[in-house]
């Protein structure tokens, strides 16, 4: 595995996964993985179905603790600090390190609510104009204000899919989050409105952290400051796991990977 990225200082990083093994009971899904993800860039995890990538994802903010059988063995550093230890709220974790999945999903509420429930479930105690403000700010934050401003009180459900997904973003950000995870954000949708995510990516990249799970390569090439390379390999036991094969800046894995497997994937001879 390339490592670049590990010569940074702990301070350059927000997270710093080190030696990270992930099992679903006694299925060990990916092996070994240590890595460093930089602030306020946005790093892509890429590879094929099942290399881990999404389960790295998940592990940044615990939403794999919500999976009964699930175990990490390693570490994992956010500004320093195990998110793993014993004395971490999981909740508190998830508030600053926000998360947008592979299909939009909106709450059965207005478009108002959808912005408001993170904060109000995190105890905001303000005023009706305040709350109005947090609302507006994250809909402009999601490039989505103009499109909406005149129906709030409209669900959510009434928008297209691609202002659904810009929906779920602006209700990430709502809460002011550190982090904003996405979970093949745009695999649901169509061109126009997967260049319009990737716009919003990149214009969020100035004040959020975003590691983004995507498929598509030329969403890596066009939006990442890093990427990230899994793979699978298989076991002595018939079975396959997967591993983190190369990290590195994007142009570096696209147009000079070090690794043969690396090469082998993004120039389509293996998939």
């Amino acid at each position: 595995m390339s490592d670049q990225a590990n010569h940074q200082s702990a301070a350059d990083n927000i997270f710093r996964l080190e030696n990270c093994d992930i099992y679903y009971g006694s299925y060990k899904a990916v092996k070994n993985v240590s890595m460093q993800i930089p602030p306020k860039q946005i790093t892509a995890f890429i590879g094929s179905s099942g290399c881990g990538k999404s389960t790295i994802l998940r592990c940044l903010n615990r939403l794999n603790d919500l999976i009964e059988v699930f175990r990490l063995d390693g570490k994992i550093l956010y500004h320093g600090q195990n998110l793993y230890d014993s004395d971490i709220d999981p909740v508190e974790v998830r508030r600053r390190i926000g998360m947008v999945f592979q299909r939009p999903n909106p709450f059965p509420k207005t478009i108002y609510d959808n912005i408001a429930y993170g904060p109000r479930v995190n105890g905001f105690r303000g005023s009706k104009d305040e709350m109005d403000e947090i609302v507006e700010n994250s809909l402009k934050r999601a490039v989505l204000w103009d499109e909406v401003k005149d129906k709030l009180g409209d669900s959510g459900f009434s928008l297209s899919g691609g202002q659904q997904q810009r929906l779920c973003i602006a209700r990430a950000v709502a809460v002011e989050p550190d982090v904003v995870l996405m979970d093949e954000p745009c695999s649901a949708l169509d061109p126009i409105s997967t260049l319009k995510i990737e716009e919003l990516m990149m214009e969020l990249r100035e004040n959020y952290t975003i590691v983004i799970v995507t498929h598509n390569m030329q969403q890596a090439t066009r939006v990442a400051d890093k990427t990230a390379f899994f793979h699978v390999e298989p076991t002595d036991t018939g079975g396959k796991v997967g591993y983190l094969a190369e990290f590195n800046e994007t142009k570096e894995i696209f147009g000079n990977p070090q690794e043969e497997t690396t090469r082998n994937y993004v120039t389509g001879r293996a998939g």
